[in-house]
Parts: C-alpha cells; structure tokens; sequence
C-alpha cells in the first residue's frame, strides 16, 4: 500500500509546490490577451505575457509543462495540463496545504518558438479539495453553488467563489485564499485509488502475493475449444474482426476459452489486432470485458480499430460513458443484418478446392512416399544437368511402386548391365539383340550352327531345292519353310503315284473316299452309285500293286491334290522330277541347324528364321554368323535384365537399348522414368491436382482473396447485429431500467455507479467492453463484474497499479514486452529539472524500479508470444533489435529497400563534437556541433518526408531541451516546413529523453546520444540513464521506438570508449554504434566471451518452430534455381531465399520483387499450419507495404514456362529484354509438361490454359466453381 500511496507523488491538487519556473501565472496576464482566452478562443502565450524578460520565463516554463503533459498523457493516459483559479491554504499538523479551488482543462501546443493555449471544456471544482476539507475538517464546500457562483459572472477569477470559500473555510486555522491563476499539471492518482483496495482476496491477488494454493488454482488451464483448421472451418464460426494468423488465433482461442495468461508481444507483431480479435470474440460470447492500459496511443489504437470495422461506441470509458453509450445505442438502431449465406457458401467451396490443392501438391503419395511438388521439383533438377537424361519411356503404377525405394540398388544394376555392353546395340544393332540362353556353351553353339550355314550350305541347299521345283509347275517358294512344304509334299506325290495312276488327281476324290469308307456312314449315295465308285477307286491302283488301306491312301491323295493346286501356277496334274530324296535329305540338315537358332530368337521375340523370304534367309545367317560382342557376357547380362524386366522396367530397357545409353548416364534415365511417370499417375489419379491447370488455380486464388476480405470485412457487421439484437431484447425484458438509463443519458456526466445501480442489466449491451486507464479504474463501480480483465502494456503497470483492474474479473490476461516495457516512478506536479541530468524522472536512477505486473504474473500464469512482426520498416534495423535485444525470436518479413542497398539503421559521426566539462556533473553535455547536426536532419525530413512521423530521442535531458528550442528556432524562420511542426497530427514531432519515450514511437527516429568529448579528445560522460542499471533497457527502448529508420547521431566514435568503465547500457551502445559504422553485425551479449547472437537460445523458441537462421540454410529448388539463372541473364540482381522469407527475390534499377511458389508456402512460412488466408491475402499484401512488386508462381506453370515466368517478372520491373526466342521443344521436361496421360483423357499444357473457370469440376464429381469477380454477372460481393 505504501508504493499505492506515493503513486503520482504529490498532489499538486492538494499541495501545489508553487515552485517558480514550474507554471505560467496568469494572474497578472494582459488583459488583451486574458478576454480571448477566457472566451474559450486559441490565444498565443506572448499574447497573455508580452514583457520580454516574463515572456521568456513563462516560455520555459510552458517547455516543461508541455514535455510533463506529453509524458503523462502518452505513458499514462493522463490529461492534466489546466487552468487552476484561486487557491485556498492551510496548514494542518505542520503540513502547509496549497490547493486550487477551480480548475478548467488547458489545450497546449508548441507553435514555433511559442505556444498555443485554449480553455477546453467546463471549470470544476477541485474534488481532492472538497474531501479533504470534509474528510478532516467537516466543511463541506458546495459545489453546485460554487459552479454557479463561477457562471453568475464572466471574471476571469471569479472573486465571489473565492470570497464563499473563504467564508466556509473560516473554521479552519490558517486558511487563506488567494485570487490567482496559473497554468501547470495538476491531478491526483493515489488517493482514489487506495479507496479501492477494499477487497483483495482475488486469486491472482493472492498468487501475486505467493500464495501457492493460488497460483496452482488460476493457473490451471480450460481446455481451449478443438477448433478445425481455418482452411476447414465454417466460415460461421470464424468471428474474428480483423485479420490474424495462426500464431494469434491460438493466443485469442486460449484467452476464448477462459484461461488467464501473459502474451509477450514483441515489436510490431500485431499486439492491438489480436486484442481487437480476442475483445471480439469475448464479447460475441456474452462476456464483460474490461480493459486496461497505461498508454493514450494503446487506448487510441483499440478505439479507432473498432470504429474502423463500425463497432463505434462497443469500447466505453468512464469519463466519456455518456458519449459512448449514445454512441452504441445509435450504432444499435441502425444495425442491419449482414447477408452471409452466399458469401460463407462461396468461402467454403474455395477454401475446399484451394486446399486440397495444396494439399495434394505437397502431400506424399501413402503408397509412393513422394508428393507431385517433389515429381517436379525432381525433374527439374535432371533437366539442369549439364547432359540431362531424355528418355520417353514410361511405368504403369504397378513399377512405379516396385521401385519407389531402393533405386539406388537398381540404378546400380542397371549400370552393371551397361559396363557389360547390354544397351551398347539395340533391336537394329544386332540380330543377336535381347536373345537369351541358358548358358555360353549353348551360345557358342548356335553362332557356329549360323556360321556352317553362311559358309554356303545354306545358299547351296536352296538352290538345289529351286532348281528341283522349278521343273515342276509349283510356283517358286517363299520361305525356307515353305520349300520343306513343297519338297515333302513331292515326296508324298512320288509315292502316290507309285501306287495310283496319275488320273487320280484328275478330279475330286470326295465321293469315291466316301464310297469307299468301310463305316458306311450315312451317305446320300445309292448303293449301285457306291459300287460304280469303289470300282473306280480300283481302277485308279497301278496294276500289279496292293493297296492295304484304299480309303486312307485315297484321303492322302485328296489332300496332296489340294495341296498342289495352292502351289501351282496352273491346273495342271501333279508331276514328280527326279532327286527328290537328297534334296529332301538335304534340306532337313539345314532345318536342323535353323531350328537351332530359332529356338532362342523366336523366344526373344524374332520372326522364325524359316518364315523369313528365301531372298533376306541367307543375309540374315549371314549377320547371327558374324562375330558379335552381344554374344560376351550374355549369361550375365540377362540375369540382371530379367530381373529388372520383372520390376516392370521393360520399356525403359528397350528405349535404352535402342538409343545406346552410357552406364554412367543410366542411374539419371531411371530417375527421370520414373518421376515422370509419377507424375502423369499422380495427375491422373488425384483430381484434386486440378489436371495442373494453373490458370484455373490463379483464378481460384484471385476470387478466394476477394471473398475472404469480404468475409473478414461483415464480421464486425455481423458482431454489431448481435449486439442489436441483445439491446432489443434488453430494452423489452426490462423496459423500467430503459426508462431510467433514457433519463440518465439526458443528463451530462453519467457516473459508472449510476449506471449499474439502476441501468445494470439493460446497459450491458451498450456498456459490455470498458476500456480505461489504471488511474481511472476507480471510476468503474464495482458493482460491474468483469469476466475477463484484459490488461495491455502489462510491462510498463506495477503491481500497485494493476490491483484495482485484477480484482474486477475472473480472468486476467497481460499483454507486454519484458524487453522495452518496465514500470517507471512518474510525478503529475511539473519539477524543474535537476542540476544532475539523469534526474529525469524527478527521481534518482539509483532509485530502484519495481517489478512489472506482467512478469510477476509470467510466475505462473501461461506464456504465448506474438513473433511474427508485421511492421513495414527497415530490416537491418529490425534485425540488429532482433538479434541483440530478442534472442533471434522476432519473425520479420524483409524490406525491399535491403535489396535495393538502402539502409533502415545508419550513424552520423559529429566531427567536431567537443565541448567543456559540465562545472557540477564533470561531464561534456549537448555540444553545440551535435545539436546542430540534429537540427540539419530534422529540417530535411520537414523538407523530403513530411507525412511521416519523426521523433528526436536522447540520453540527455539537457539535450533534448536544446534540440528543442534549436529546431523551433530553426523551423520559424523556414515558412516552407512550419506545418509540420505546427499542424494538428496524429503522431507530431516532438524532442524526449529515452525515459521518456517508452510510450511513444515514430516512422522515423533520431537517436542523438547527447554526450561528447572534451577538446582534447577524452570521453567525459555519464551517459544519462544508459550508465544506470537500467542502461539495457534503456537502449532497447531507444532501439525500438522507430518503426522505419533509426539515425544515430554521436560526436562519441564506438573506439573511443573504455570498455572497462561501462556499463552494460554503454557497452551495448558502443557495439551498436560499432555495427552502424561498418554494417557489420555483431554479438548479442556485451560480454566478450558470450556467443554470437546468430547462435540461438533454445529456451527463447518455441518447439517446432524455426528461427532464421535455420531457414536460410534451406536448399533453393532447382525450378526456383533455373528461374534466377534466367533472372541474372536478363541484368537483374537475385537472391534465393532471400533473408529466409522470399522464395526468390530480384532487383533493378530501384525496384524490387518477390516471388513466392505454391509449392514453397508452409516452408517460407516456417509453420505446418500456415492458412490459404495467410500465404494467398495477407503475405501478399505485407510484402507489398515492404516496398515489393510481388509475384505468386505456380510450380507446374514454372515447371512448364519458366522462360514467360522470367520474361514477365523482367516486365514488371521494366528490364529491356532481348527479342524472343523459340520456346523450348514441346517434348522437353522443362519446356512443357508434355502430354500427361489422365485416364482415357490426354491433358496438354497448351490445353490446361485453355480452360475456363467455370468447366473445373470438383474432387466431389458433381460440384462446379463458378464464382466472377464482384461487379461480374454472378460475383460474390
């Protein structure tokens, strides 16, 4: 309670410290200037004070009420500057009171080198006065009377207030009032909030407290909601109001399911999205939400986020609730119900083929163990081989899987069988050509059987056998075995005719072969037509011979006749020349030796050597009697070769053979059959693939980005429907307590007590999110219970500060950074300051700073980090903060402006830094030359970047008040840029110290140490807080308070400094500025003997996930190698895996592009669940804020085109390219696709970018896309 009570310091709404130089007195201002400015109108402060010597008094203390109003207002949330008009003093048990009686708010802003004033607002009368006098002196000052005193006439002071106050306070020993007004900072924190401490038995409060039983109860985890992945998930159920990725769904899915966590929320990785989202999701689950921050830009942020997606009026505050509740209410009435149904059917089917797509690009086939990205990315890398393999043979499935391991041991098969001359000759080569025997011998045998042939007793046997027909009137025969045909058909004749007459073949023998078949069968003959026929059939034997078996010879004649007559050339009756039997004889040896040679080359596949033509016989005997190297080894070959052909590699055999193949080029031709031929079974059988129709797939793409974003876009409208619903039903169920809260809006100023007391069940659903400060939390009756207290820049709250907001709700979840975000001592009175320089604070740096809420409830609440920063600044800066203040754990996406040379972190040495030694502090302070330098850069960002933000930050509290005064001045006498430092802005420039820029941050920065050198060289500095134990943090802060570009300025040379009187601040900052000066990194640690920051620390990362490092060492796929190849050749600057991020990234001439591939997205997204919303909208349009064209490739399109893929990034970037040459061969891997067999359909590449959209049938069979583009017939909108 003691650290509670001396929160703020004190009071000046009690005891105003009327320290000159610390406000502006108004009481005796012109009266030129004081009618103005009590009017309400903006009046000048030379215009309220016109003698020069008070003028420049009153300027300097407006300087220090301004930097006091900046610094409570940015880190606290805190309005304090005011008019204060008469103040009433006492002394009570020896403490005199000074305290205002009036107090008004008070608009004040830097014009030049003076300042703008403007009354805002009501006078009030000072609460802290009215308790105090009643709590401890029983007077009760009246306030409505006193207000009304005040408006009765329009006196600057009014004295009739002042002379009731005095006549109450009569009783009162001592007390005084005096009629004067001045200008400072007055407020008071401590003692509202002591007042709400009365309970303190929450669990977090007690585990804060190290009650073990406590801390095991709040931080057991609720089972967070099994939610499918956003690629699966019904569009109904994904509520969130902005975009998020995956790292922050988790973190809102663990705070939606109720448990009480820390976030560690690094720079720029989406703190107030995923704020807004987990706001949104509690809220659409009926809770009360109360949120808290220190910081104004925190509260800002939240606000203006809601108001951006139309939930105005869903966060309320205690001091505006009136204005927030009209707000929600009007927002209620006007709510209309989003149409969603089209657009969520829409979603679905797209995210369904989209990721199926994907999946099924990168998925391994369960049976193959590869995916068609690896088919790919394989062939390509064969095609880039200085003698790539180009056979055409292919697999069918049944090989494909035989050989899906171990082709290794196959590959070396097959070169075993290449050495021993096996794909040496092909089919035309040799006839000995895929012949198999079963040993040599039997080889050996059959080459001589060939080689006795050719030695002319082939050519000799037929020719005799010609010769022998041609004396008959057969027509010349054909084949070797047609001459055996014709030679034993006249062998057959000759001994017919040595039984039959030669009539016999007169005439048709059927009738007479049935006449005299001795079965009788059943015939249409008579029996005296069988008779006369049995008698001819005895009149055709030769006299004298017998015939055993008539019937039979007379068949065999039939069929001889028949026979003669296919072979003559006429009908001319059989005649038998002389020889025959030697012929015969003859022809039957050579038979012998052609059945020999048959036998394996029939079995290879070869026509039979005696079906051959008679002309092509002898050359053919010939060839198999030649001497033939396929013949060596012949065993050994085929026994290898069998054994592949019973892998079902015949095809890719023969094609071998056929082109001659080199053994060291086998292994490569078995990859590429292979591959190829998984591929066309892959795109075959999966139609998810979507036949690799890349055109209908960049459609797909394109749509899925529009409908998303619209989707993203109605959820907030779908919330705020909701919410009208709920208030409806509300106003209905308790139309008294509508009533009431109607007469409570009329009125201005709507306390929170009020509101619940008799508004408290139909104000939820205008008041269910409260958003506030830790100093107005008192404001928030306690009759309002919070399901989940949400506490934001949870690093900066102490636990004093943090008790009333903890013991409001059940669930207590903190957000902060530990690394840029401690908890800091601040006073609301304006001090001057100390004669010390490091007195920054009001307080001494020596003075111990306390733990932060946030890492006390890191103990033993859960911890999830945000890493994946989105800010679009510079890289080498955001990557020195990384590695030296992060442990490597920030995930940031590169900046085009690297690639391009630019740099985000750069030093400006001050040559002629020097200066005296300070007489009290001993050291050399703010030298002329650094302030100068200062100025020059602040007046050319004026000049080059005014739409951007800029802020100077120092070590030195002396500095930082001559930076000041040095750029006003200067900005006064350049009217081309005064707007900048006058005009009305978000974020507008201003001069602070590092202490107290912890709220605060800038598009760019000015980071001026403020320190120098002595004329003689020496380094004479204390550094400010940079040498306090605070000096780490410190930098981090300094480090960090820039989201684009950081200059350092310094007069100090990082050589300069003495290592071994620094402190670790110091030490850090002569490394930073070591690594400006050489842009080279350096380590993380201080210490000499620590490791380099690129090693590490495994404590910092979570499981699974990478760092970069690691990423960057991945292998470039030779698709994306072949495309930079290209790139380079066109003058283009490349970079594979640039920074680990960018697939592959090329530059020219000041423009720079990224391009990502299909195939490379959960690997550059280091994440297994990386969702087509990140990898398809909001990585795109990162990449483009980094200063990147971008270019999404899909990895068949790259496969089959990469020369239109590299012409077109060429035009992107307006490359002169050379004219165009013929595209690569359409049988080419690389080239084309080629015709990949699908089925009983053949898709071609040309054909696959031909097709439309609305032909692309689903994996289901019988649902189409058809989905235009909005403002097309039938668009999702």
């Amino acid at each position: 309670m003691h650290e509670l009570a001396q929160l703020g310091g004190p009071s000046p709404l009690l005891d105003f410290a009327d320290e000159p130089g610390t406000y502006v007195e108004l009481t005796s201002a012109h009266p030129g200037g004081i009618a103005p400015f009590a009017a309400g109108k903006t009046v000048l402060l030379s215009a309220l004070v016109r003698e020069n010597s008070s003028f420049r008094g009153a300027r300097d203390a407006a300087d220090l009420i301004a930097q006091k109003g900046t610094e409570l207002l940015a880190g606290r949330g805190m309005s304090t500057i005011q008019l204060a008009t008469g103040f009433a003093e006492w002394t009570q048990d020896g403490t005199h009171f000074r305290a205002p009686i009036l107090t008004r708010t008070v608009d004040l802003r830097r014009a030049g080198r003076d300042y703008e004033f403007t009354l805002k607002g009501p006078s009030r009368v000072n609460a802290s006065l009215v308790r105090h006098l009643a709590q401890h002196f029983g007077v009760r000052l009246p306030v409505a009377e006193l207000l009304g005193l005040a408006k009765s006439n329009d006196a600057f002071l009014p004295q009739q207030v002042f002379d009731r106050t005095r006549a109450l306070g009569a009783s009162i020993p001592q007390f005084t009032v005096s009629a004067r007004a001045v200008i400072s900072s007055f407020g008071e924190v401590a003692s509202a909030m002591l007042r709400d401490t009365n309970e303190l038995t929450h669990p977090v409060l007690r585990a804060l407290a190290g009650d073990e039983d406590a801390r095991q109860q709040v931080s057991a985890p609720q089972p967070a909601e099994q939610r499918p992945s956003p690629d699966r998930r019904d569009p109904v159920g994904d509520r969130f109001l902005l975009d998020a990725d995956t790292e922050q769904e988790r973190v809102v899915d663990a705070i939606a399911a109720g448990n009480s966590a820390v976030i560690n929320t690094m720079p720029g990785t989406g703190l107030t999205q995923t704020v807004i989202n987990a706001l949104g999701l509690l809220v659409a689950d009926g809770k009360r939400v109360l949120v808290v921050t220190p910081r104004s830009a925190s509260i800002r942020a939240i606000r203006a986020r809601l108001k951006s997606v139309g939930l105005e009026g869903l966060a309320v505050t205690p001091r505006t609730l009136r204005r927030d509740a009209i707000a929600s209410i009007s927002r209620n009435e006007k709510a209309r119900k989003p149409a969603m149904h089209e657009l969520d059917d829409a979603l679905v089917r797209l995210r369904h083929v989209l990721a199926d797509y994907r999946d099924a690009l990168v998925h391994p086939d369960p049976a193959l163990g590869v995916s068609a990205l690896d088919a790919l990315e394989e062939l390509s890398r064969l095609e880039l081989r200085d003698q790539p393999p180009i056979t055409t043979a292919r697999l069918d499935r049944d090989a494909i899987e035989a050989i899906a391991t171990g082709r290794d041991a196959i590959a070396r098969q097959l070169r075993a069988a290449g050495e021993l001359g096996q794909f040496k000759y092909g089919p035309d080569d040799s006839p000995w050509y895929g012949v198999s025997f079963e040993s040599t011998d039997e080889a050996n045998r059959a080459q001589e059987a060939a080689v006795e042939l050719d030695a002319g007793t082939l050519v000799e046997v037929i020719d005799r056998a010609q010769e022998l027909v041609g004396r008959t009137r057969m027509r010349p025969a054909e084949t070797y075995g047609e001459l055996g045909i014709y030679l034993r058909l006249l062998l057959d004749l000759r001994e017919t005719l040595d039984r039959f007459r030669p009539a016999v073949f007169d005439h048709s023998l059927t009738d007479v072969i049935h006449a005299t078949n001795p079965k009788r069968e059943s015939s249409d003959l008579t029996s005296a037509r069988r008779r006369q026929l049995r008698q001819l059939a005895k009149d055709y034997v030769r006299p004298g011979v017998v015939v055993e078996d008539l019937h039979e010879s007379l068949k065999l004649a039939q069929r001889q006749r028949i026979l003669w007559h296919r072979y003559v050339t006429d009908g001319s009756t059989p005649t038998v020349p002389t020889g025959i039997s030697d012929v015969r004889k003859f022809h039957r040896e050579v038979a012998e030796k052609l059945r020999l040679l048959d036998e394996p080359l029939v079995d290879a596949g070869a026509i039979s050597l005696s079906e051959l033509p008679l002309a092509e016989l002898p050359a053919r005997i010939t060839e198999l009697a030649a001497d033939s190297e396929v013949l060596h080894n012949l065993v050994e070959r085929l026994t290898i070769i069998e054994r592949l052909e019973n892998l079902g590699l015949t095809p890719l055999l023969e094609d071998l053979s056929e082109r001659h193949v080199e053994a060291d080029a086998l292994g490569d031709e078995l990859e590429l059959a292979w591959w190829q031929s998984v591929l066309e079974d892959l795109l075959d059988r999966d139609k998810a693939l979507l036949n690799a129709n890349t055109r209908v797939v960049t459609r797909l793409e394109s749509d899925f980005r529009v409908v998303d974003q619209a989707h993203t876009d109605h959820s907030a409208a779908q919330l705020a429907w909701q919410l009208a619903e709920a208030w409806k039903v509300a106003i209905v169920d308790y139309s008294e307590q509508a009533d009431a809260l109607r007469q409570l809006l009329r009125r201005p100023g709507v306390p929170s007590t009020k509101l619940a007391l008799e508004a408290g069940d139909v104000s939820k659903s205008i008041a269910q999110l409260w958003l506030t400060t830790p100093y107005d939390v008192p404001l928030v009756s306690e009759r309002i219970h919070f399901d989940t207290v949400v506490l934001v820049d949870a690093g900066t709250m102490s636990i004093a500060e943090s008790i009333g907001a903890i013991r409001r709700g059940d669930q207590v979840v903190a957000f902060g950074d530990p690394v840029t975000q401690y908890p800091t001592p601040f006073t609301v009175a304006v001090t001057r300051p100390a004669a010390d320089s490091t007195d920054a604070w009001g307080l001494r740096h020596s003075d111990e700073v306390g733990e932060s809420v946030y890492s006390r409830l890191a103990e033993f609440l859960p911890e999830h980090a945000l890493t994946r920063s989105y800010r679009a600044g510079g890289e080498d800066l955001a990557e020195l903060v990384n590695r030296r203040f992060y442990k490597g754990r920030i995930r940031s996406m590169p900046w085009a402006g690297t690639l391009l040379g630019h740099s985000s972190l750069s030093f400006s040495f001050v040559e002629n830094g020097t200066g005296l030694p300070d007489p009290i502090t001993g050291g050399v302070e703010s030298t002329d030359a650094e302030v100068s330098r200062v100025v020059e850069l602040v007046v050319d960002h004026a000049v080059h970047r005014p739409r951007e933000s800029l802020m100077v930050v120092t070590a030195s509290a002396l500095h930082a008040r001559r930076v000041e005064q040095a750029v006003y001045s200067a900005a006064s006498r350049r009217s081309d840029i005064a707007d900048f430092f006058t005009a009305a802005r978000g974020e507008p420039f201003t001069v602070t110290t590092i202490e107290l820029a912890t709220a605060q941050s800038r598009d760019r920065v000015i980071f001026s140490i403020g320190f120098g050198r002595t004329p003689h060289g020496r380094v004479l500095a204390n550094f400010g807080v940079l040498g306090t134990e605070l000096g780490e943090r410190a930098l981090a802060v300094a480090m960090t308070r820039a989201r684009r570009s950081l200059v350092i300025v310094s007069c100090i040379r990082p050589g300069e400094l003495d290592p071994s009187r620094m402190s670790r601040g110091v030490l850090g900052l002569a490394q930073i500025l070591g690594e400006a000066e050489s842009n080279e990194p350096v380590s993380a640690e201080p210490a000499a003997a620590e490791p380099a920051a690129a090693e590490i620390d495994a404590e910092g990362v979570d499981e699974g996930e990478s760092t970069d490092s690691e990423e960057r060492e991945v292998a470039a796929p030779p698709m994306l190698l072949d495309l930079a190849n290209r790139l380079e050749s066109f003058g283009m600057t490349v970079e594979l895996f640039h920074r680990g991020r960018i697939p592959l990234a090329a530059a020219y001439r000041g423009r720079a592009i990224a391009i990502d591939t299909d195939g490379l997205d959960l690997r550059i997204a280091g994440s297994a669940d990386a969702t087509l919303r990140e990898t398809l909208r909001l990585r795109p349009e990162l990449l483009k804020r980094l200063g990147w064209y971008y270019l999404r490739v899909h990895s068949f399109e790259l496969f089959a085109h990469p020369e239109a893929v590299a012409r077109r990034i060429g035009k992107a970037l307006k490359v002169p390219l050379p004219a165009e040459t013929a595209e690569i061969t359409a049988g080419s891997m690389q080239g084309e696709l080629g015709e990949l067999t699908s089925g009983s359909r053949t898709t071609t590449a040309a054909a696959a970018a031909g097709a439309s959209l609305a032909s692309v049938t689903l994996p289901d069979g019988n649902q189409q896309i058809a989905i235009a583009r909005p403002g097309e017939p039938g668009g999702a909108s």
